[in-house]
Protein backbone atom coordinates (compact mmCIF):
# COMPACT_ATOMS: atom_id res chain seq x y z
CA UNK A 1 0.00 0.00 0.00
CA UNK A 2 1.40 3.36 -1.00
CA UNK A 3 1.31 5.94 1.76
CA UNK A 4 -0.33 9.17 0.60
CA UNK A 5 1.36 12.19 2.16
CA UNK A 6 0.03 15.72 1.84
CA UNK A 7 2.29 18.68 2.55
CA UNK A 8 -0.22 20.68 4.57
CA UNK A 9 -2.17 17.78 6.07
CA UNK A 10 1.03 16.11 7.21
CA UNK A 11 1.55 18.93 9.73
CA UNK A 12 -0.05 19.05 13.20
CA UNK A 13 -3.02 21.40 13.34
CA UNK A 14 -1.49 23.46 16.16
CA UNK A 15 1.61 24.07 14.02
CA UNK A 16 -0.56 25.24 11.11
CA UNK A 17 -2.39 27.61 13.48
CA UNK A 18 0.83 29.05 14.94
CA UNK A 19 2.41 29.46 11.52
CA UNK A 20 -0.57 31.30 10.11
CA UNK A 21 -0.94 33.42 13.24
CA UNK A 22 2.69 34.50 12.91
CA UNK A 23 2.23 35.29 9.22
CA UNK A 24 -0.89 37.35 9.96
CA UNK A 25 0.91 39.40 12.62
CA UNK A 26 3.85 39.92 10.26
CA UNK A 27 1.54 41.01 7.42
CA UNK A 28 -0.21 43.48 9.70
CA UNK A 29 3.12 44.97 10.84
CA UNK A 30 4.40 45.26 7.27
CA UNK A 31 1.16 46.98 6.29
CA UNK A 32 1.51 49.44 9.17
CA UNK A 33 5.03 50.37 8.12
CA UNK A 34 3.93 50.85 4.51
CA UNK A 35 1.01 52.96 5.71
CA UNK A 36 3.29 55.23 7.70
CA UNK A 37 5.34 55.89 4.58
CA UNK A 38 2.18 56.75 2.65
CA UNK A 39 0.58 59.09 5.16
CA UNK A 40 1.09 62.08 2.91
CA UNK A 41 -0.95 60.53 0.09
CA UNK A 42 -4.49 61.87 0.49
CA UNK A 43 -5.83 59.57 -2.23
CA UNK A 44 -4.60 56.53 -0.33
CA UNK A 45 -6.56 57.59 2.74
CA UNK A 46 -9.78 57.50 0.75
CA UNK A 47 -9.08 54.33 -1.23
CA UNK A 48 -7.73 51.98 1.43
CA UNK A 49 -10.96 51.56 3.48
CA UNK A 50 -12.86 50.62 0.31
CA UNK A 51 -10.20 48.11 -0.66
CA UNK A 52 -10.21 46.63 2.87
CA UNK A 53 -14.00 46.23 2.83
CA UNK A 54 -13.84 44.46 -0.54
CA UNK A 55 -11.02 42.11 0.50
CA UNK A 56 -12.63 41.19 3.83
CA UNK A 57 -15.99 40.60 2.12
CA UNK A 58 -14.33 38.29 -0.41
CA UNK A 59 -12.43 36.56 2.38
CA UNK A 60 -15.69 35.98 4.25
CA UNK A 61 -17.25 34.38 1.17
CA UNK A 62 -14.21 32.15 0.63
CA UNK A 63 -14.07 31.04 4.26
CA UNK A 64 -17.81 30.34 4.31
CA UNK A 65 -17.64 28.31 1.10
CA UNK A 66 -14.58 26.37 2.27
CA UNK A 67 -16.08 25.72 5.70
CA UNK A 68 -19.21 24.33 4.06
CA UNK A 69 -17.10 21.94 1.98
CA UNK A 70 -15.11 20.83 5.03
CA UNK A 71 -18.20 20.26 7.20
CA UNK A 72 -19.96 18.24 4.48
CA UNK A 73 -16.91 16.00 4.08
CA UNK A 74 -16.71 15.53 7.84
CA UNK A 75 -20.39 14.55 7.99
CA UNK A 76 -19.89 12.10 5.12
CA UNK A 77 -17.02 10.40 6.96
CA UNK A 78 -19.11 10.19 10.13
CA UNK A 79 -22.06 8.63 8.31
CA UNK A 80 -19.80 6.06 6.65
CA UNK A 81 -18.81 4.75 10.09
CA UNK A 82 -22.50 4.15 10.87
CA UNK A 83 -23.07 2.50 7.48
CA UNK A 84 -20.12 0.16 7.97
CA UNK A 85 -21.27 -0.82 11.46
CA UNK A 86 -24.80 -1.51 10.17
CA UNK A 87 -23.54 -3.63 7.27
CA UNK A 88 -21.26 -5.67 9.52
CA UNK A 89 -24.01 -6.13 12.09
CA UNK A 90 -26.34 -7.39 9.35
CA UNK A 91 -23.67 -9.85 8.19
CA UNK A 92 -23.11 -11.06 11.75
CA UNK A 93 -26.82 -11.59 12.37
CA UNK A 94 -27.26 -13.41 9.06
CA UNK A 95 -24.55 -15.90 9.97
CA UNK A 96 -26.92 -17.09 12.71
CA UNK A 97 -29.30 -18.37 10.04
CA UNK A 98 -26.58 -20.57 8.54
CA UNK A 99 -25.95 -24.22 9.44
CA UNK A 100 -24.07 -24.49 12.74
CA UNK A 101 -20.64 -25.47 11.27
CA UNK A 102 -20.67 -22.51 8.87
CA UNK A 103 -21.87 -20.14 11.59
CA UNK A 104 -19.08 -21.28 13.91
CA UNK A 105 -16.51 -20.77 11.13
CA UNK A 106 -17.66 -17.31 10.02
CA UNK A 107 -18.52 -15.50 13.24
CA UNK A 108 -14.96 -15.52 14.70
CA UNK A 109 -13.68 -14.11 11.39
CA UNK A 110 -16.24 -11.31 11.54
CA UNK A 111 -15.20 -10.52 15.11
CA UNK A 112 -11.55 -10.36 14.05
CA UNK A 113 -12.47 -8.10 11.16
CA UNK A 114 -14.41 -5.68 13.37
CA UNK A 115 -11.60 -5.68 15.96
CA UNK A 116 -9.13 -4.82 13.23
CA UNK A 117 -11.34 -2.08 11.76
CA UNK A 118 -11.55 -0.40 15.17
CA UNK A 119 -7.80 -0.74 15.67
CA UNK A 120 -6.98 0.72 12.23
CA UNK A 121 -8.82 4.00 12.80
CA UNK A 122 -7.96 4.36 16.47
CA UNK A 123 -4.27 4.23 15.50
CA UNK A 124 -4.57 5.97 12.14
CA UNK A 125 -1.70 8.38 12.89
CA UNK A 126 0.84 5.58 13.13
CA UNK A 127 1.87 4.79 9.51
CA UNK A 128 3.17 1.32 10.37
CA UNK A 129 0.03 0.34 12.28
CA UNK A 130 -2.14 1.75 9.51
CA UNK A 131 -0.30 -0.22 6.84
CA UNK A 132 -0.45 -3.43 8.85
CA UNK A 133 -4.12 -2.88 9.59
CA UNK A 134 -4.96 -2.36 5.92
CA UNK A 135 -3.11 -5.55 5.00
CA UNK A 136 -5.01 -7.46 7.68
CA UNK A 137 -8.29 -5.98 6.42
CA UNK A 138 -7.56 -7.32 2.94
CA UNK A 139 -6.66 -10.76 4.27
CA UNK A 140 -9.79 -11.07 6.40
CA UNK A 141 -12.00 -9.78 3.60
CA UNK A 142 -10.60 -12.41 1.26
CA UNK A 143 -11.13 -15.19 3.77
CA UNK A 144 -14.65 -14.10 4.68
CA UNK A 145 -15.67 -13.77 1.05
CA UNK A 146 -14.15 -17.11 0.00
CA UNK A 147 -15.93 -18.95 2.83
CA UNK A 148 -19.26 -17.26 2.14
CA UNK A 149 -18.93 -17.86 -1.62
CA UNK A 150 -18.08 -21.53 -1.05
CA UNK A 151 -21.18 -21.85 1.12
CA UNK A 152 -23.35 -20.28 -1.59
CA UNK A 153 -21.89 -22.62 -4.20
CA UNK A 154 -22.64 -25.66 -2.06
CA UNK A 155 -26.20 -24.44 -1.48
CA UNK A 156 -27.21 -22.34 -4.53
CA UNK A 157 -30.79 -22.01 -3.28
CA UNK A 158 -29.82 -20.92 0.24
CA UNK A 159 -31.41 -17.53 1.01
CA UNK A 160 -29.25 -16.90 4.14
CA UNK A 161 -26.07 -17.50 2.12
CA UNK A 162 -27.17 -15.00 -0.52
CA UNK A 163 -28.10 -12.41 2.09
CA UNK A 164 -24.75 -12.90 3.82
CA UNK A 165 -22.88 -12.27 0.58
CA UNK A 166 -24.92 -9.10 0.07
CA UNK A 167 -24.09 -7.83 3.57
CA UNK A 168 -20.40 -8.59 3.17
CA UNK A 169 -20.34 -6.84 -0.21
CA UNK A 170 -21.95 -3.75 1.37
CA UNK A 171 -19.48 -3.76 4.28
CA UNK A 172 -16.45 -4.09 2.00
CA UNK A 173 -17.73 -1.33 -0.29
CA UNK A 174 -18.16 1.04 2.66
CA UNK A 175 -14.66 0.16 3.86
CA UNK A 176 -13.28 1.27 0.50
CA UNK A 177 -15.30 4.50 0.67
CA UNK A 178 -13.97 5.17 4.16
CA UNK A 179 -10.40 4.73 2.98
CA UNK A 180 -10.93 7.16 0.11
CA UNK A 181 -12.42 9.63 2.59
CA UNK A 182 -9.40 9.13 4.85
CA UNK A 183 -6.74 9.92 2.25
CA UNK A 184 -8.69 12.53 0.23
CA UNK A 185 -8.80 16.08 1.60
CA UNK A 186 -9.82 19.47 0.39
CA UNK A 187 -7.40 20.59 -2.35
CA UNK A 188 -4.51 22.34 -0.66
CA UNK A 189 -4.82 25.15 -3.18
CA UNK A 190 -8.19 26.08 -1.67
CA UNK A 191 -6.62 26.42 1.79
CA UNK A 192 -3.71 28.44 0.40
CA UNK A 193 -6.05 30.87 -1.37
CA UNK A 194 -7.98 31.43 1.87
CA UNK A 195 -4.71 31.97 3.74
CA UNK A 196 -3.41 34.37 1.09
CA UNK A 197 -6.60 36.43 1.19
CA UNK A 198 -6.36 36.55 4.99
CA UNK A 199 -2.79 37.81 4.77
CA UNK A 200 -3.75 40.45 2.22
CA UNK A 201 -6.60 41.57 4.46
CA UNK A 202 -4.27 41.86 7.47
CA UNK A 203 -1.74 43.76 5.35
CA UNK A 204 -4.34 46.28 4.21
CA UNK A 205 -5.74 46.76 7.73
CA UNK A 206 -2.24 47.47 9.02
CA UNK A 207 -1.70 49.85 6.10
CA UNK A 208 -4.89 51.74 6.96
CA UNK A 209 -3.78 52.13 10.58
CA UNK A 210 -0.42 53.43 9.38
CA UNK A 211 -1.99 55.96 7.02
CA UNK A 212 -4.37 57.33 9.63
CA UNK A 213 -1.72 57.26 12.36
CA UNK A 214 -4.14 55.67 14.83
CA UNK A 215 -3.58 52.05 15.79
CA UNK A 216 -6.13 49.75 17.43
CA UNK A 217 -4.22 46.71 18.78
CA UNK A 218 -7.39 45.09 20.12
CA UNK A 219 -9.11 45.30 16.72
CA UNK A 220 -6.02 43.88 15.03
CA UNK A 221 -5.89 41.03 17.53
CA UNK A 222 -9.58 40.20 17.03
CA UNK A 223 -9.20 40.17 13.25
CA UNK A 224 -6.04 38.05 13.26
CA UNK A 225 -7.27 35.55 15.84
CA UNK A 226 -10.70 35.20 14.22
CA UNK A 227 -9.35 34.47 10.75
CA UNK A 228 -6.73 32.10 12.16
CA UNK A 229 -9.34 30.19 14.18
CA UNK A 230 -11.65 29.74 11.20
CA UNK A 231 -8.85 28.58 8.91
CA UNK A 232 -7.53 26.18 11.55
CA UNK A 233 -11.03 24.80 12.07
CA UNK A 234 -11.33 24.12 8.35
CA UNK A 235 -8.08 22.14 8.38
CA UNK A 236 -9.12 20.36 11.58
CA UNK A 237 -12.47 19.26 10.15
CA UNK A 238 -10.80 17.94 7.01
CA UNK A 239 -8.22 15.96 8.98
CA UNK A 240 -10.62 14.07 11.27
CA UNK A 241 -8.29 11.41 12.65
CA UNK A 242 -6.03 13.77 14.58
CA UNK A 243 -6.36 16.92 16.60
CA UNK A 244 -9.36 17.85 18.71
CA UNK A 245 -12.25 17.20 16.30
CA UNK A 246 -12.28 13.53 15.34
CA UNK A 247 -14.72 11.21 13.60
CA UNK A 248 -16.08 8.98 16.35
CA UNK A 249 -15.65 5.23 15.91
CA UNK A 250 -18.33 4.58 18.54
CA UNK A 251 -20.71 2.66 16.21
CA UNK A 252 -17.95 0.15 15.46
CA UNK A 253 -16.90 0.04 19.12
CA UNK A 254 -20.50 -0.71 20.14
CA UNK A 255 -20.65 -3.45 17.50
CA UNK A 256 -17.37 -4.86 18.75
CA UNK A 257 -18.75 -5.09 22.30
CA UNK A 258 -21.99 -6.63 21.10
CA UNK A 259 -20.13 -9.31 19.16
CA UNK A 260 -17.89 -10.02 22.14
CA UNK A 261 -20.84 -10.41 24.52
CA UNK A 262 -21.81 -14.04 25.19
CA UNK A 263 -24.96 -15.11 23.35
CA UNK A 264 -27.82 -16.64 25.32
Amino acid sequence: MRQVVDTLYGWPEWLVALLFLGLMVTACEIGYVLGLRSRAAEKAKAMVPTIIASILALLGLLLGFTMSMSVSRYDARRLLVVEEANALMAAYLRTQALPTPDCIALQPLLRQYVDNRVRVYQNALDPQTLQQGKAEDARLQGELWSRAAALAQRNPESVPAGLLLESLNNAFSVENSRWIGFVAHLPEGVIYVNALMGLVGALMVGCDFGITGHRHPLSEAFLIISITMVLTLIVELDHPHSGVIRVSQQPLVDLQRRMAAPSH
